[in-house]
């Protein structure tokens, strides 16, 4: 009898995973589009899984459908309190930053392309593979956001800020090319599966110590004063209400006066 090369693991409603034992790899698949709490809080238990399990080499994170994440849930969002938005900020952000010391390498399929918090979410891979015609688009402030998970912190020192200005502040959709010259390289010339095997023939222990020498001296103390001023630019901006939709975007008036009534940012 064949050995089994793919087993299900785990059983989420949000994310399939399966093991891929020819690789020593893990295949995580978002089942929807959007980011949603629910799949936040599957997501971060599988890496805590990933974090105590070394012997799996790689993370193979993508979606079904022709498109990686394509931001938070719109409709999930214009349900949400204040307090759960400040939830979802702390819990995606905490994520983003385990992917960078978790000893497996990550591999993300990013198909066709992402947004907003999408792209925030593949930067923090150690590896992009995507379609050439892939498309982007920073449209955090079109929802009445703003990056919140390392655009600001700990991504910023891998990214040409000239062009990340330009493509947050004007909201515009751009290629592969700009992305790979914004810091976010992604290959074109390879498939998810061979990218896996090709991790696999890596001696295990000199890929884990140059991971490991990759992050330098960007995760030290001195970055937790950036992570929190990038979350009280966040907060600041959810007391608006405005991700709930255009309608109820706030006036800049409207809002000085909510903070000179004592509301904390």
């Amino acid at each position: 009898m064949k050995a089994l090369t793919r087993i299900p693991i785990f059983s989420y409603s949000t994310i399939a995973t399966t093991l891929l034992t020819d690789s020593k790899s893990l295949e995580i698949k978002f089942r929807k589009k959007y980011l949603t709490l629910e799949s936040l809080f599957e997501f971060e238990s599988i890496l805590a899984w990933c974090a105590s399990h070394p012997e799996v080499q790689s993370l193979l994170i993508t979606a079904y459908g022709d498109h990686f994440i394509q931001g938070l849930d719109p409709e999930e969002s214009k349900t949400f309190t204040e307090e759960k938005m400040r939830k979802f900020h702390s819990k995606l952000s905490t994520i983003c930053q385990s992917m960078f010391c978790l000893s497996q390498t990550v591999i993300m399929d990013i198909k066709l392309g992402t947004k907003g918090l999408g792209i925030e979410l593949s930067l923090c891979a150690d590896i992009r593979i995507g379609s050439s015609d892939a498309k982007f688009t920073f449209n955090q402030l079109h929802t009445g956001i703003t990056p919140s998970c390392g655009t600001f912190s700990f991504l910023a020192p891998y990214l040409n800020q000239n062009i990340l200005r330009a493509l947050l502040m004007s909201g515009q959709e751009f290629n592969l090319e700009v992305m790979n010259q914004l810091g976010g390289y992604t290959i074109t010339n390879s498939n998810a599966g061979e990218m896996v095997k090709n991790v696999f023939l890596q001696a295990p222990v000199a890929r884990m110590q140059a991971k490991r020498g990759l992050l330098g001296t960007n995760f030290t103390n001195e970055l937790n004063p950036q992570i929190e001023i990038e979350k009280q630019l966040f907060n600041a901006a959810i007391k608006t209400g405005d991700y709930k939709g255009p309608e109820s975007f706030m006036a800049h008036n409207e809002f000085k006066e909510k903070i000179s009534n004592g509301l904390e940012t």
